[in-house]
Parts: structure tokens; sequence; C-alpha cells
């Protein structure tokens, strides 16, 4: 994998902008618990304790965008309602220019709402899920207004995405005038639709899944035969298609008649929802950056990666994307600075506790392992701060540690209580509890309140964290072990 050609793609992310126009869906997250039976009927009664929102379908596309670099245009529709401002709001935190979307009042905001809950030691469930009522076409003066609007921003482009999520915005003669304009003005064309893919005649990139590039050519999808039938029927409606197909990675069915697979940068998965998007914003900028379609396929890939590996619909960042095409030899729970500071941000969104620990773990033992499971039942992500080979001689002696920087990552990182981990060389963690403003900060036995490092507790303490003291396991430590073996040698 040519890393140095992927972060120059990359870096050039950002001189590009992008008019995404189809379906918004306002994702509605809410976490609470369920607190007992209702006196009036025989329904649970949900205490709320948090709502979340996120632009979807389109609107997530055009956050991706956004969020990796992009000036990004959203033409969309909403109803005249709260949710529309919501979505507004929601827009303009990530950076997306909503000027362009249109009020339709005939019809609500499009709402899809999921409740989740749990309690103490429950693990969070989802409970129920809620949903407007489906749309139909746009038509008559929103329609006319859709249409003016791609116009009028279609001078300002290098690119036009459309996101068909519901078959609502999308209509014949709104594609066809995308199409129009694209040729017009010289700009590259992708598209995306949940059910009709075969709609996106003209397209120079569409960017369906496995399923829905089998609805759109009149194929049942179930295997890589019937996949390679589809797509290339594809090719008579579109010149090149991109079919994500999960864990099978990207198939690539080019305008030439080229076909070609590529895999997955294997990752953990925690949630699929909105994945797809993210490979359309991150295909759509690699190739305005001059990537090859394998090249579009390898980002795209990395980026969905990266947003599997979280709750909820989100965005991903040039950052991650660079470290996931990067880190392919390194654990995936392995990050820098910079990259854990955008987790942990997104964790505490969730209202999640973050539990931060630090060490040298050099020839990991059962008091290590002991310590931190009883740091991870201290709230819900355990993020460890593992101590540089630098620094650990600097702190333990020449001959310390035993093992590499890289390796004792590997180790802590095969700990299912261990979620994040960073290397880190300096002196003190102040800098990094400054940055990660964890809730508890997880300390060894050895340590009292007064023997830490008090600039490290104020600054914990100063947002409101905590400190907590773990004790350690008696008799166990890498210097005893070291001191074993040392003895065993020398007895010989």
């Amino acid at each position: 994998m040519d890393v140095e050609r992927y972060r120059k793609l990359i870096d050039r992310f950002d001189g590009f902008r992008v008019l995404v126009v189809g379906d918004i869906y306002l994702d509605e997250n809410v976490e609470g618990v369920v607190t007992g039976i209702s006196l009036e009927a025989p329904i649970p009664v949900y205490e709320v304790h948090r709502r979340l929102h996120n632009p979807g379908a389109a609107g997530n596309a055009a956050c991706n965008l956004a969020a990796l670099g992009a000036k990004t245009f959203m033409v969309g529709v909403v109803g005249e309602d709260m949710n529309a401002d919501v979505v507004r709001r929601e827009f303009a935190l990530r950076n997306v220019d909503a000027s362009g979307l249109v009020v339709d009042p005939n019809r609500p905001t499009n709402t899809y709402g999921k409740l989740r809950a749990g309690g103490h030691n429950i693990p969070v469930q989802e409970i129920l899920r809620t949903d407007t009522p489906k749309p139909t076409f746009i038509s008559g003066d929103v329609e006319a207004q859709v249409l003016a609007n791609i116009r009028a921003f279609a001078p300002k482009v290098n690119a036009i995405v459309v996101g068909d999520q519901a078959s609502s915005v999308a209509t014949e003669r709104v594609l066809a005038e995308v199409v129009a304009v694209a040729k017009k003005h010289n700009l590259l064309t992708v598209g995306d639709s949940r059910a009709r893919a075969g709609a996106l005649k003209g397209f120079d990139i569409i960017v369906p899944n496995d399923r829905e590039a089998g609805l759109g050519a009149g194929v049942d999808v179930v295997d890589d035969a019937s996949l390679r039938e589809a797509g290339k029927k594809l090719l008579g409606i579109c010149k090149n298609a991109l079919v994500t197909c999960g864990p099978a990675g990207i198939t690539i069915f080019a305008e030439n008649g080229t076909v070609e697979n590529v895999p997955i940068i294997p990752c953990n998965v925690v949630d699929v929802t909105g994945a797809g998007d993210t490979v359309t914003a991150a295909v759509t900028l690699t190739r305005l950056a001059g990537g090859s379609l394998r090249d579009a396929a390898a980002v795209g890939n990395a980026a969905a990666g990266v947003a599997v590996g979280r709750e909820m619909v989100v965005t991903v960042t040039r950052e991650e994307v660079m470290a996931a095409l990067a880190g392919t030899s390194t654990p995936a729970k392995l990050k820098t600075l910079d990259q854990l500071e955008v987790v942990v941000r997104h964790l505490h969104d969730r209202g999640k506790t973050v539990v931060w620990t630090n060490g040298c773990f050099d020839i990991l033992h059962t008091g290590h392992i002991t310590y931190l499971m009883k740091a991870a039942k201290l709230g819900d992500v355990l993020v460890v701060g593992l101590n540089s080979d630098a620094s650990v001689r600097e702190n333990k002696g020449p001959n310390r540690p035993v093992v590499a920087e890289k390796d004792r990552a590997l180790v802590l990182s095969a700990l299912e209580c261990v979620d994040y981990l960073m290397i880190f060389g300096e002196k003190t963690t102040v800098p990094i509890l400054k940055r990660l403003r964890p809730d508890v900060y997880a300390k060894g036995g050895d340590y009292t309140l007064d023997t830490i490092v008090q600039e490290e507790r104020r600054v914990v303490e100063g947002h409101g964290g905590r400190i907590s003291i773990i004790p350690g396991v008696e008799g166990q430590s890498t210097t005893a072990i070291i001191d074993k073996i040392s003895q065993t040698v020398n007895a010989r």
C-alpha cells in the first residue's frame, strides 16, 4: 500500500467544493432508562437523559464531505417544523452550507429515531424506533426550487453528489438536471441510491452496496457471479460502479470493462449505519484529487472502517482516514493524541465515562491485568497511556524496558478491558489530561492522593473528574520477575 501517495491525495481534499443533492433525514438518538410501568396503561415509563442529532442520508454524505475538508453545499427538502430548525443547526455545526434547503410546508422533515435504554449493570439496548411517514416525490413549486438551486450552485463546485435514500428529492427531472449542469460545467457526478441505482443514468460513478446494485440492475445478488452480472449491467447506466460488499471490500466495475476487488482494512465493527455515505464522500474527493478508481476504493474502505468503529451516524476526518491507511501494521486500538482527542470528544458527547491510566506495562503480568480490569470497571471506556521506550529508560534505568513499546502496545491491545492506547514520552501526563479531560484518572496502589503529581490532580479535578486509587496485587511486579529470572540464570 502506497501510504505516501494516499497522503498526498488526502491533503488535497480541502481544495474542493461539492454540492450534495438528495433526501435528508434527521437521525435522532435518544438515551434514557425505563423507570417503571405506567399507572394508566401496561406500558413502560421511559425517562429521557440525552438527545443526540445527526443529519442522515444525503445529509450524512454532506457532513462527511465537510469533515474530510471540502467546502460543502446541501440542496434538499425539509418541512416547516421544529425538526427543520434542528437540521439547519446540525448542518451549521458541521460546516455544511444549508442555504439551498427548500421548505415544503405540506410534509414533515424526515426524521428517524432510535430510543435506547439501560440501567445499573444492564447493557444499553434499543427499545423502540420511530419514523415519519414515507415521503413521496417532490413536485410543483418545491421541485422547481430544487432545480433552481442546483443550477445556482453548479458553477461554484467541482462535483455533485446525489443521495437517493427515500425516492423523494431525486426525481427524474432532478437527476436529469444534475447530469446536464455537470456536463455544462465539467463536474464529477457521484450517486448512491437505496432502491433506484438504475435511475442514475449518465453518472460518472455510482456507489451502491451489493443489494442496491442488484435492485438497480434487476439481478438477485447472492454470490460473486451474480454480483458481476449486476455490476456489468450497471455499466450500461453509468460510467463506473464501486459496489460496497461489507467485509468483502469494494468491487470496482470500470467503464473499460475491468473488474477488481479492493479488500477492506480489518477493523472492529460497532455500527454500520451511514457507512455508505462515508464511502461516497471519500470516493468523491479521492477522484477529484486525481486518484484512480482503485485509490478511491482504498480510501473509501479506510473511511468506512473508521465510521463503523463508532456508534450511530458519524463523520470521519482526513486525519482518521490517513491513520487507518497508515496503521495497517499497528493495533487498531493504538491512536495518536490528536486521534484520541476526537474519539474521547465523541464518547463524552454520548455521555460515556472515560477512564485514563498510564504506565510502563513492561513484561505484562497478573498484577497489570488485574489492575487494568479494575480500572475498566470505573467507567465505560478505558484509555491507557503507555510510556515510550525512552521514558521507561529514564525512569527505570538503561536496561529497561525489556519489551519494546510497539510490542507492549500490541500485547495490551489484545486485552478486552483496554479500549484505546497511546504511546507518550513526556515526563508528566498533564498536557494529555488537559486535552482528553478524562472522567476518572486511575492510579496504582503505591500512590495516594497526596503523593500523585499534584498538578495532574488539579487538572483532573478542575474539569470535574476524579482520582481513583486501585490497590495492587501483592508480590506482583516486573522488577520481581526480572530478579527471579536473573537468580535462576545465575544459579545455573
